[in-house]
């Protein structure tokens, strides 16, 4: 583990510090003093001379005012920072010691202010350019903030936490959360597709739309059983019609039997009771007609309903699959991009070591002489400047190679994990691509189904009344009747009483076999609606056999998912010892959503008293230094708060608390001088 380690800071009208110098101890370090003598002011100079911000990673403006709050102008405005940095490779003693600068002049003409910044690394002058790779050499900005500070991190938003803690712990294996169980074989095969979440997501889109179905069964039955005529014994029906069509026929024959004007007037009241009868059966047929074309329109108009269902759903499918296809072309385009960048900066490294390489340390003679008298110096002397100058050329550009080193390394790392990216990008792209082509299908076969479902047309009432034999008859015989009725009456007064009482004979009859007749008529009614209850009955049973085999993929699919969710949050939460991390919530109904917050004891961060924040956070911060192998300073503010912070052995710590005192008080553990 590369260790970091503050020596010493100096301050130089900072932040209205006219003058101030800390030694820090290597193992702790507490600052302490009443409110407004420069604690926080001293741990943002920590923060300052490395990246030119704050402790919490604002702006600053380090100018010093006099009492009346007017700037102090042309002076120099200074930081200065000592730190020793142990490479993990480092022999016992070894080690690199950096000195970092940063100074401000203002410059006024009237009313016009000139900020002229330097940089120095070691009392030499530098760009701003150089010193930040120097520091960034050392230790990045964000890593630092994340490993010195016992706030940064819980301050982040959750989702760039979650990113991180997730990246503490390999990917837990699928034998891990399945156990062998076979029943999880189902989840696993989808999963070669799909993520659990996206499973979890269809399978809870289609129990609903099955759900829907069955929900709509109970209703549609009820109408059917309202639309159902009360059943009877058809057949008895049928036999007492046609006994009274014939006694009819034989009436009718009696009436017909007659030669004179009365037995004609009868027969023509018989033709007009036959006439009104066919007229009545022919308008119960055109009433059925119109029923059963009805009830093809409503079929067809549900049909058409589903078919345009099925074909946006399929669309929807090809258009969310689209959408993460055209997602995975502008992260190609950005990885590619940021590749570039990275062989742009290989070369340029590359040719950069080649210069450092082939540079040659050259004498200058002018050293050999006296700057002050001109005199030639002793030879002892000028042999000594000569090794001393041979010696800096050598370590400056064994230590510039050695960075050149370093960074074609971290070059080198990052393409091989943009690359990886790259890869795994183009594996997730084939599996899009070809559920792209499915759903095409899918899409294709729901719009030619619409397609087809659409040009069929319901019959008619009337092109159903021209199929039925029975109304055909029934036509032709009202039109020869109208044609008997054509024919003049010639009747007696004798033939009158006979065909009187033949008439009221053929009426009563009539009557019965409308009557009876209209009841024959409810069977082709009850028939289709019986078979459309039957089919009901069927289709609830199909759709509850789906949504039983969906509920028990949904509570085998939910179950992997929340064992995989325990096992990630379990493994996490090893890499802690003072705080847990819950990783998911449940909503209301049950299901689990990505999420992050911390914990102590069973109680949230944003709850927890000002000491164990503190502890919270100086755990957090331990935990992200081993992850990236680096110990730094960590800089702990308002630890009044916590009388007893935690503490690890080989980490510096700089605590700043509130005390009665009037000045800045500065203790070291290993009685470092002040």
């Amino acid at each position: 583990m590369k260790k970091i380690l503050f020596k010493k800071i100096k301050l130089l009208n900072f932040c209205g510090i006219r003058d101030l110098e800390v030694n820090f101890g290597e193992d702790l370090t507490v600052i302490s003093g009443s409110n407004g003598v420069g604690k926080t002011t001293l741990a943002s100079a920590l923060t300052y001379v490395l990246f030119g911000t704050d402790i919490k990673g604002n702006a600053l403006d380090i100018k010093t005012f006099d009492r009346d709050h007017n700037i102090i102008p042309e002076i120099e405005h200074s930081v200065e920072l000592s730190l020793r940095c142990i490479e993990p490779d480092d022999i016992q003693g070894e080690h690199d010691d950096f000195v970092f600068k940063r100074t401000l002049i203002d410059s006024w003409k009237g009313e016009k202010c000139t900020n002229t910044y330097k940089y120095f690394i070691n009392d030499e002058v530098c760009t701003a350019g150089d010193f930040k790779k120097c520091v960034d050499g050392i230790c990045p900005e964000v890593t630092f903030r994340l490993c010195s500070s016992a706030t940064d991190f819980v301050s982040r938003p959750w989702a760039e936490q979650r990113k991180f803690l997730q990246q503490l712990v390999p990917e837990i294996s699928t034998d891990a959360i399945t156990e062998g169980d076979a029943k999880y074989d189902f989840v696993l095969e989808a999963l070669k597709k799909q993520d659990i979440e996206s499973l979890l997501y269809h399978i809870k889109y289609k129990r609903s739309e099955v759900q829907k179905q069955l929900d709509e069964i109970p209703v549609r039955l009820q109408e059917l059983n309202e639309a159902l005529p009360e059943k009877e014994d058809w057949d008895a029906l049928e036999s007492q019609h046609d006994a009274k069509i014939e006694e009819l026929k034989e009436t009718q024959s009696k009436i017909n039997s007659f030669s004179t004007g009365g037995a004609a007037q009868v027969r023509i009241q018989g033709i007009r009771k036959q006439l009104e009868f066919q007229r009545k059966r022919i308008d119960q047929m055109e009433k059925s007609a119109r029923l059963q074309s009805g009830d093809e329109e409503v079929k067809h108009g549900s049909d058409l309903i589903t078919a345009r269902t099925a074909k946006s759903k399929a669309k929807a499918m090809v258009d969310e699959l689209q959408a993460k296809m055209d997602g995975f072309t502008d992260t190609e385009i950005h990885i590619k991009q940021q590749l570039d960048e990275l062989e742009k900066s290989k070369k340029q490294g590359a040719k950069d070591y080649e210069a450092v390489s082939a540079e040659q340390w050259h004498w200058d003679d002018s050293l050999s002489f006296c700057p002050h008298c001109g005199q030639p110096l002793p030879v002892e002397n000028v042999l000594k400047i000569k090794r001393d100058s041979e010696d800096r050329f050598n370590n400056d550009k064994a230590d510039r190679l050695k960075k050149l080193v370093v960074l074609a390394g971290d070059i080198k790392g990052k393409q091989a994990k943009l690359n990886e990216m790259l890869e795994q990008l183009q594996e997730d792209r084939t599996t899009i691509t070809n559920q792209l082509t499915e759903a095409h299908k899918a899409l294709k076969n729901a719009e030619s189904h619409y397609s087809e479902v659409e040009k069929e047309n319901p019959r008619s009432y009337t092109e159903i009344l021209a199929e039925n034999d029975n109304y055909k008859k029934a036509i032709e015989e009202a039109n020869r009747l109208d044609e008997e009725l054509d024919k003049p009456p010639v009747e007696s007064d004798e033939d009158r009483k006979i065909l009187d009482e033949l008439e009221r004979q053929s009426g009563s009859i009539s009557l019965d076999a409308h009557r009876l007749y209209a009841r024959l008529s409810t069977k082709q009614q009850y028939d289709k609606v019986s078979a459309l209850i039957e089919e009901r009955k069927k289709s609830k049973e199909t759709y509850q056999n789906q949504l039983d085999e969906l509920d028990e993929k949904l509570d085998i699919a939910t179950d992997y998912y929340q064992h995989s969710c325990s096992l990630l949050e379990d493994e996490v939460n090893k890499h802690f010892e003072f705080v847990r991390w819950s990783l998911f919530k449940t909503n209301l109904d049950g299901d689990k959503k990505p999420f992050c917050e911390c914990y102590h004891d069973g109680v949230p961060y944003s709850r927890l008293n000002g000491a164990a924040k503190v502890n919270a956070g100086i755990d957090i911060a331990y935990t992200i230094a081993q992850f990236y192998d680096v110990s730094v300073p960590m800089i702990l503010d308002e630890c009044e708060s916590n009388l007893h912070p935690i503490y690890k052995e080989g980490y510096q710590q700089i605590r700043l608390s509130v005390s009665p005192d009037e000045t800045l008080q500065i203790k070291c553990s290993d009685g470092a001088e002040n």
